[in-house]
């Protein structure tokens, strides 16, 4: 198996003036990925838009990114969806392009019990050609429990969780099952708190900054393993004022806007959101002044 751990690009995905995704622009975002220094790279998550996507675009985005990216980076697919059916689809399209592994949330729009969801991984587990990686979002879906995430690690085609909570007592306790499974694999979802997640055990992030900004993300890292924390929490500073700009526009739009000036590619000639374009325009200056500082 391929490394997944460490830093891992939460890519987005850009849409043309007729709604279609610009399949070149994610290719050439994957090439630009494929020399820096992350783990891999992750489309189809929540920054990447999956709700809008169809499954024949999902397929076409997995592809590109694959051509782009190369064999060197670990690939993870999306495979977060409104029911079962779709999510083993996913799993499956993500297994006969030779992923890495999936992410999948617990179905979304309708409330769950933690019995409707420790029964929604098992029978995904169990149908994944791909080792699943269970996403705890609150903010879009029903949550994972502590105790449901530790009945679903004992299933050993389930390989870790990444949790965009950004809550740093639940993510100290999550790394606390180290102890039960010494394998399994706990990343947070939320750049605000790389490096306290760092410290707490996490092995990586998925987040939108890796692949966005990704030498600031694995500057952290660095320095975090060199033990240099003041280094390293210097560079968590760093991302603060950009992350700020950001999350201040209806998500994902700030963190599209962070790519596009990053890389100088169209990632946002549509959006979903309705933003003011004066606002958008001085949030662009704002992302364009903090990345040449």
């Amino acid at each position: 198996m391929k490394q997944l751990r460490g830093a891992i690009g939460v890519t987005v995905t850009p849409f043309d003036r007729d709604w279609q995704v610009d399949l070149q622009v994610v290719r050439t975002q994957a090439e630009r990925l494929s020399d820096s220094r992350i783990t891999g790279v992750f489309p189809c998550a929540s920054t990447g838009e999956f709700p809008h996507l169809s499954f024949a675009q999902q397929r076409a985005i997995y592809i590109a990114t694959k051509e782009g990216i190369g064999n060197d980076k670990t690939l993870i697919a999306g495979a977060c969806t409104p029911n079962l059916r779709q999510s083993i689809a996913c799993a499956r399209l993500a297994g006969e392009l030779r992923y890495n592994a999936c992410v999948a949330c617990p179905p979304y729009y309708y409330p769950h019990t933690q019995e409707e969801i420790f029964a929604f991984y098992q029978e995904l587990a169990k149908a994944s050609p791909v080792p699943v990686i269970l996403y705890h979002v609150p903010f879009f879906t029903s949550g994972i429990a502590m105790d449901t995430v530790s009945k679903l690690m004992r299933i050993p085609n389930i390989v870790g969780i990444k949790d965009s909570s950004a809550d740093m007592k639940r993510i100290s306790h999550l790394c606390q099952l180290h102890t039960q499974r010494e394998d399994f694999l706990i990343y947070t979802g939320t750049d605000d708190c790389l490096l306290p997640a760092l410290a707490a055990g996490v092995d990586g992030n998925m987040t939108a900054f890796a692949a966005s900004v990704p030498d600031w993300v694995t500057d952290i890292y660095q320095a975090f393993g060199e033990g240099k924390l003041a280094q390293a929490a210097a560079y968590q500073r760093r991302m603060m004022p950009l992350l700020a700009v950001a999350d201040a526009l209806p998500f994902p739009l700030g963190y599209k806007l962070v790519a596009q000036a990053r890389y100088q590619l169209p990632m946002t000639q549509r959006v979903h959101q309705l933003a003011p374009e004066e606002t958008v325009e001085i949030a662009q200056q704002k992302i364009e002044k903090l990345l040449r500082a």
